[in-house]
């Protein structure tokens, strides 16, 4: 998928493509699922990254025979909240400044996040990052999170831009997938270096440090 001629809007992801709270994020959910007595391996748990917890989680609960749900899951992980309240957060490299040169020359910006707005809410404030972003799209505004497209779709009807006019930042599969499925072109950020399959994205960049959109 191309770029689009005409830019109108940008829309990024948060964990792990603007700022660094997947590793935080992935060294919670594995101790979390130990508890529950669900050992899960370094490749399950980029496999599961950027997913719906509602989702993703089940089949690996079942799959250690671990007698817990994902109700007792979600309690003993609190939402991540953890993370984006007390792990040390700073925006990846060259990003605040990408994000105010986009608006700067007019260009929408907005947040389109799989994680629930407390978290969110929470670690931009702490960035004082808030005002970076024209529109803040969490899980919990939409029906289905990623890899569904409703996340991306929201954003671009409360932007008011189509998807022809717009591109998203991503650092997952499951994200690249919801960005296409909105019909957008998908950048694949690997600045993190998760090791993530990238693969699907229409482009790869490893830096926000001189790169021009």
């Amino acid at each position: 998928m191309a770029r689009p001629e005409t830019l109108g809007a940008v829309l990024f992801d948060f964990d792990g493509t603007l700022c660094d709270t997947e590793r935080h994020n992935l060294a919670l959910v594995r101790e979390v699922l130990v508890e529950l007595d669900a050992p899960v391996s370094d490749e399950e748990l980029l496999s599961i990254a950027g997913g719906d917890d509602r989702v993703v989680i089940p089949p690996i609960l079942e799959r250690y025979g671990s007698p817990y749900d994902i109700e007792e899951y979600e309690r003993r992980r609190d939402g991540c909240y953890r993370t984006y309240s007390q792990a040390p957060l700073a925006l990846e490299p060259g990003a605040r400044e990408l994000v105010s040169s986009l608006r700067n020359r007019g260009v929408a910006v907005a947040l389109v996040s799989t994680t629930v707005a407390r978290c969110v809410l929470t670690a931009l404030d702490r960035l004082r990052a808030l005002d970076l972003f024209d529109v803040v799209v969490t899980g919990d505004m939409v029906e289905r999170r990623k890899p569904h497209p409703d996340p991306y779709l929201r954003a671009l009807d409360l932007l008011g831009v189509g998807a022809g006019e717009a591109l998203a930042v991503e650092d997952s599969p499951a994200g690249i997938a919801s960005a296409h499925s909105a019909g957008l072109h998908a950048i694949g950020y690997s600045g993190c270096s998760l090791g993530q399959d990238l693969s699907a994205a229409d482009e790869v960049v490893d830096s926000y440090l001189g790169f021009i959109l």
